[in-house]
């Protein structure tokens, strides 16, 4: 998995078997690989359309099997195990879900690079990839498709939970006590790690805000935080799914404008921080009935490490319980990784992936393509 945040890539080996009611799963290991920085830097300047060129997306394309074979060999070596199979999400460079009418037809469409066929050449291992495109084209989002592999690895019948991701964006999956696949509700919140982040950079040169300590050092500015709140995107009803097209550069520009000359920077952080946190629980309270039935509140993605957005979130949803994907059996890196890996083996075995309640798919289908490495 290589998320929003463009900065590295989350492998995970998991052992997965076919249950009556389900799957049982075991975590072998979990390693992550950093992109080089002009990796990096090439990814996040070919994810704004002012600024990509289709020959360095070719490349990009191209480049990214390598380093996710390194990083999959690397993995199954820590493991030592032969790996069956690789569910390998991609780099998402654009996400247009929105049915428009263009060219004759009318279409949704989304980009994830880093070739899989190019991916089980080099490994010898069959990969599945380029999971979204079936569900945009029955009319679906196609975000967020890990709330089907949170179904089957965190359901239970005695705790209803609310399991929270904070990449780049951040999105949440509610599953009841005994969840029915068809009623799960998910979708994304709205921006995780990357205003911050990339403010971070901007403002400190750091690539983001290690333990929340900047955010901690300001105070959230209100007027900022105001503005900040009437973003569209907050008040559009789900099925919905956001990225870089929303919350990327343009945003910045526009947000950058709305500050005060007494806001300094670490006022900054602070607001836009405790934005991250405010709209999760925002849009949980906005678009789903009964906000006191929630016993567990489970957060995985790199925003978890930052104790400023976890203290945020425990204030807001308390009484409930608040805790680390770790406590629950997958660490807060791995998590994502691990929802694609079983992802793959439903593809593999030719059963269905998304969720139709979640995505706005008008009917259940197999994710991704299947390359084989012979």
């Amino acid at each position: 998995m290589s998320g929003t945040s463009l900065d590295g890539i989350d492998c995970v080996v998991m052992q997965l078997r076919r249950r009556s009611d389900g799957i049982s799963w075991k975590l072998l290991t979990h390693v992550h690989k950093k992109f080089p920085q002009e990796l990096s830097d090439t990814l996040r300047r070919n994810s704004d359309p002012a600024t990509s060129r289709v020959d360095e997306i070719n490349d990009l394309n191209q480049v990214l099997p390598y380093h996710y074979a390194d990083t999959v060999k690397r993995a199954g070596s820590k493991a030592g195990k032969k790996i069956d199979l690789i569910g390998c999400h991609g780099q998402t460079m654009y996400h247009r879900p929105a049915v428009e009418r263009k060219y004759a037809k009318r279409f949704g469409a989304t980009l994830q690079i880093g070739d899989p066929s190019t991916l089980a050449v080099l490994t010898g291992i069959p990969v599945v990839g380029n999971f979204r495109s079936a569900d945009i084209a029955l009319g679906g989002e196609g975000a967020p498709l890990v709330p089907y592999a949170d179904y089957l690895l965190f359901r239970s019948s005695r705790k209803s939970r609310l399991l929270i991701n904070i990449g780049g964006i951040a999105n949440f999956t509610y599953l009841s006590r005994n969840p029915n696949p068809s009623r799960i509700v998910a979708f994304d919140t709205g921006p995780g790690n990357m205003v911050i982040d990339s403010l971070m950079l901007k403002y400190f040169g750091k690539s983001y805000d290690k333990n929340g300590s900047t955010a901690y050092k300001g105070t959230v500015d209100e007027s900022l935080f105001l503005k900040m709140v009437k973003h569209p995107f907050l008040q559009r009803k789900p099925p919905k799914s956001t990225g870089r097209e929303e919350f990327g550069s343009r945003f910045l520009k526009k947000l950058e404008k709305s500050i005060s000359e007494n806001c300094s920077r670490e006022d900054v952080i602070a607001t836009v921080t405790e934005f991250t946190a405010w709209s999760i629980f925002y849009s949980y309270a906005q678009f789903i009935s009964d906000k006191k039935d929630v016993d567990e509140v489970i957060v995985s993605g790199g925003g978890a490490k930052n104790k400023y957005i976890m203290e945020a979130l425990r204030e807001y949803f308390d009484p409930s319980a608040v805790i680390l994907s770790d406590d629950a059996g997958l660490s807060i890196e791995a998590k994502e990784a691990a929802c694609f890996a079983v992802l793959a083996n439903e593809t593999i075995d030719g059963r269905p992936g998304n969720l139709p309640s979640v995505t706005g798919a008008s009917k259940r289908v197999s994710l991704g393509v299947i390359s084989y490495p012979r």
